[in-house]
């Protein structure tokens, strides 16, 4: 029987279904609440890593954006059309992405437009 902090965890984390299935083909049954949450910290880590990993290329990702809608003569066109109005608006929401938008309104002469003609605004 599986421990019911470990269905607790299976239920609420979906994704570490494959790794906890891992631990009991090992185990030849089942591995025991410990295991289980010494490989759920395992899972954790990596997860963490891989958000730090991609912060920081999203970082360089935004600092690059920044940097053509302040100095581009093609800011509009591309930060404030092919790019801005790319995002859905639950994505500009986001603080991380807010960064470009605010970009683009620092620099009202280049970025400042993300309408098409007759298309959405952002």
């Amino acid at each position: 029987m599986i421990d019911p902090d470990v269905v607790t965890v299976l239920r609420a984390v979906p994704q570490f279904a494959e790794r906890y299935l891992d631990l009991v083909e090992e185990a030849d049954g089942d591995p025991g609440a410990a295991a289980a949450f010494a490989e759920l910290a395992e899972f954790a880590a990596g997860l963490a890593t891989g958000v730090d990993r991609r912060r920081r290329i999203l970082g360089h990702l935004l600092a690059a954006v920044e940097e053509v809608a302040a100095s581009s003569p093609e800011a509009e066109a591309h930060v404030g059309w092919a790019f801005l109005d790319s995002l859905s608006r639950g994505d500009r929401a986001t603080g991380a992405l807010a960064r470009a938008e605010d970009a683009s309104v620092r620099h009202p002469g280049r970025a400042r437009s993300r309408r098409r003609g007759g298309g959405r605004v952002a």
